[in-house]
């Protein structure tokens, strides 16, 4: 059932009662070790159904990518051994009521520890489910998405509690409890979805106000360049097509796009460096005529002076010596301007784009993904790019990194009045990795109230308004180009301002509740070791 909440499957409803199985078998298992065996088969068949797209099975069959995604299905759900771990210790120490109590807490702990590391995966989180149901999400500018991973939690533990009671009383309204349960599950699951057509409403009445100083113009490329392929093609050629396509864009849009993106990596090699100066220069050529600005991906490169200096997971030119790191970046090169800021790209892939914590691991750089450049270093700022013309300010991240709530939010609070997203997305044929990674932005717009313009290589590129509407997605593996209006917005929700204020809470309620636990165990201990005195021992 968790499994199938996840898109692009639009039953986001079944991840609310997903866990009351689980929960069911581990209420009949006392020892540890037998119940996180059946947590590990649990997450094991989630992670296949959720997961299966990460070996690219159905499309190129590389050697490298199969391998991680078998990994990262098998290994990966050894994680949820820390929530579930801590879940089992309070329920032997404090009882079954306390530990019920804590599993959301417990859980969402472990979900917002999981966006901190370099090993950080919060793919799955359990909100990602909710994607479809834009009623049901709208509260999230208040909590951000974990906010809905409580939510599924909470009514998770009342479902498994109303099986227990109806196990007891009968599957009748005679009981009390029963009643209170199933009205309270019903409450909590009909608040948000309430809530939310009111905000929705609201926002349908205010779409009528146009003000074209908060509005601009984004024009995108969808190439559908095979991300397998490119990196052996001519990189000229690619960037010829890229202007190509840019030019129809200008010509055929009404109005005329006030900036233009490109995704990710579109010039697949350093262009920025003085041995490329010929690509940027024509580059610059055509950007003057155009009159537009374009926001492009590329990989950057900088050289270390002095090698000594350079991090140990710096790269190396064997002929020379010479040392220098490698950022998968975007760039924004505007008409009449000199200068080009770049952003490199800080939330990796872990061992698919770079080895986690590599300057102390650099031994292990041979696990690199040998399509592309990969082995990428972390980006040393968050950037906010400004649109020389409209004055717009907005950020650009860059594919995976569209998946972590709190570091988008940053970018806004910096000032960033629209978002957008530049990514590939075109490694694993159809399968659900790129349905997936669409929908995730949809959190992320309406938990900033932002608007999001999304380029992908090949698919799916698409404007995602402020409540998560999304407007004019292309199809996957089909060349487009797209233009619209948007809007620019400088106010600050919530969740911008504070982040992830509410996982915080859940975590200091976990330390509390663990630590209940160990002094219940330590009470144990002591009242089992202490042997009082009577007339026999006398």
């Amino acid at each position: 059932m968790l499994g199938f909440a996840f898109p692009p499957s639009h039953f986001g409803i079944l991840a609310c009662f997903g866990l009351i199985p689980l929960l069911v078998v581990l209420d009949d298992v006392n020892r540890i070790k037998s119940a996180l065996g059946y947590v590990y088969v649990a997450m094991l068949v989630f992670h296949i159904i959720t997961l299966n797209w990460t070996g690219g099975y159905a499309h190129m069959n590389d050697p490298y990518m199969m391998i991680a995604g078998a990994v990262t299905m098998t290994v990966h759900p050894l994680f949820y051994f820390l929530p579930f771990g801590a879940f089992l210790f309070i329920r032997i120490h404090a009882g079954k009521n306390l530990a019920l109590v804590a599993l959301p807490f417990l859980w969402v702990a472990y979900e917002y520890s999981h966006t901190l590391s370099e090993w950080s995966f919060p793919w799955i989180t359990l909100g990602n489910s909710q994607s479809y149901d834009l009623a049901h999400i709208q509260f999230i500018e208040y909590t951000g998405v974990i906010g809905l991973s409580l939510w599924i939690l909470i009514l998770n533990v009342l479902g498994f509690c109303l099986y227990k009671s109806m196990l007891v009383n009968g599957v009748t309204l005679r009981s009390r409890l029963n009643i209170v349960l199933s009205l309270t599950i019903l409450l909590i699951y009909v608040l948000p979805t309430l809530h939310g057509r009111i905000v929705l409403s609201s926002a349908a009445q205010q779409s009528t106000i146009h003000n074209s100083q908060s509005e601009i113009t984004v024009g995108m490329i969808q190439s559908n360049v095979d991300p397998w392929e490119k990196w052996q093609r001519s990189g000229f050629e690619t960037v010829n097509m890229y202007l190509r396509m840019t030019d129809s864009l200008v010509q055929n849009s009404s109005p005329k796009p006030d900036i233009v993106l490109w995704p990710e990596t579109a010039m697949p090699y350093y262009v920025l460096v003085p041995s490329n100066r010929a690509t940027l220069n024509l580059t610059r050529e055509k950007i003057n005529e155009f009159g537009v600005p374009i926001l492009f991906g590329l990989p950057q490169a900088i050289y270390y002076d002095d090698t000594t200096k350079a991090p140990p997971s710096a790269k190396r030119i064997q002929s020379t010596g010479e040392r220098y790191d490698a950022f998968n970046a975007t760039a924004f090169i505007q008409p009449g301007v000199e200068e080009i800021p770049w952003y490199g790209k800080m939330k990796m892939v872990p061992i698919a784009e770079r080895v986690p914590y590599a300057d102390a691991f650099y031994f292990f750089d041979f696990l690199r993904w040998g399509v592309g450049i990969g082995g990428w270093q972390i980006g040393r700022d968050t950037v906010i790019f400004q649109e020389k013309k409209t004055g717009a300010r907005f950020c650009s991240l860059i594919c995976y990194e569209s998946v972590y709530p709190e570091f988008v939010a940053f970018f806004v609070k910096k000032g960033a009045e629209f978002i957008t997203i530049v990514t590939i997305d075109s490694w694993w044929d159809h399968m659900s990795g790129a349905y997936q990674h669409h929908q995730y932005a949809i959190f992320r717009a309406i938990e900033n109230r932002r608007w999001i313009a999304r380029c992908a290589v090949g698919g799916f590129s698409s404007y995602i308004d402020p409540y998560g509407n999304v407007y004019d997605k292309t199809g996957l593996f089909t060349q487009a180009t797209l233009s619209r209006t948007i809007g620019r917005r400088t106010e600050l929700t919530f969740y911008t301002k504070h982040g992830d204020w509410l996982a915080k809470i859940c975590s200091l309620i976990s330390g509390v509740l663990i630590a209940m636990a160990l002094v219940q165990k330590f009470k144990s201990k002591r009242q089992s070791n202490y042997t009082p005195l009577t007339t026999t021992s006398l």
